[in-house]
């Protein structure tokens, strides 16, 4: 299951203490790196998620932004809120077509995917604003997690003075599309692996009718491996 013990040395719960902010260069001799090495922990994903934010052909990036993996759940726990609100207006999130948002909750990984939230036409449904959450393992807990992001989303909102949130509230509701659901405990590469994907595809269909076909089972176990061996790279620095 993925609320382990092992888990819970590794990855937080939704109202834990955070540290600040890390680095972007991530804390490569981490002790949580250390602790557990068969699961994903958020320091190898926000290496991997650099990998992955390379491949981008450079004149792609500007229609994508990504929150760092601790975010949601530092400003779910209270803990340096203000920074993270600061920190996410300097993504520039309005002005993106697709922001990633990976969330870390009761030792489980989930993606929220957030699409043309600088778009305020919200009657045209191919390009309204969108909020959808991809989960591998159908979350054990929607209502928490769906009243969590909620508040996160109209902070946001309230942050960046948008005089439209009330409209943005009734319009825009949280989506649960069909995704591959997954085989072993480590829901943190299926994050990923649904990253990768959306950066890897030129058009998954704006009405998200293509998420299935997007998601690819013989892609996914590829990318296991290239995952495995990456994280089986990064441990023998450490150990280093």
């Amino acid at each position: 299951m993925e609320t382990s013990e092992s888990s819970k040395n590794v990855l937080p719960s939704c109202g834990d203490d955070l540290l600040p902010k890390r680095s972007s260069k991530r804390i490569a001799n981490s002790r949580r790196a250390k602790t557990n090495t068969n699961k994903l922990d958020t320091d190898i994903f926000e290496l991997y998620m650099e990998v992955l934010w390379k491949r981008i052909d450079e004149d792609k990036k500007s229609a994508y932004a990504y929150f760092d993996s601790l975010w949601f759940n530092m400003y779910n726990s209270g803990n340096n809120k203000s920074n993270v609100l600061k920190w996410i207006k300097a993504k520039k999130i309005f002005s993106r077509k697709y922001v990633f948002v990976p969330i870390v909750c009761w030792g489980h990984w989930s993606l929220l995917v957030l699409f043309n939230f600088g778009e305020t036409n919200y009657s045209d449904t191919k390009k309204k604003p969108r909020m959808l959450l991809l989960d591998s393992l159908k979350t054990t807990n929607p209502i928490k997690l769906r009243s969590a992001i909620k508040r996160f989303i109209v902070d946001i909102l309230k942050s960046e003075e948008r005089p439209d949130i009330e409209q943005f509230i009734n319009e825009v509701h949280l989506e649960f599309p069909e995704v591959p659901l997954q085989t072993g405990d480590d829901s943190g590469i299926y994050v990923l692996f649904f990253i990768h994907c959306f950066l890897q595809n030129e058009k998954p269909g704006e009405d998200f009718s293509q998420l299935d076909v997007m998601f690819n089972s013989e892609e996914l176990g590829k990318f296991q491996k290239d995952i495995d061996s990456f994280r089986a790279n990064r441990n023998t620095e450490v150990e280093d």
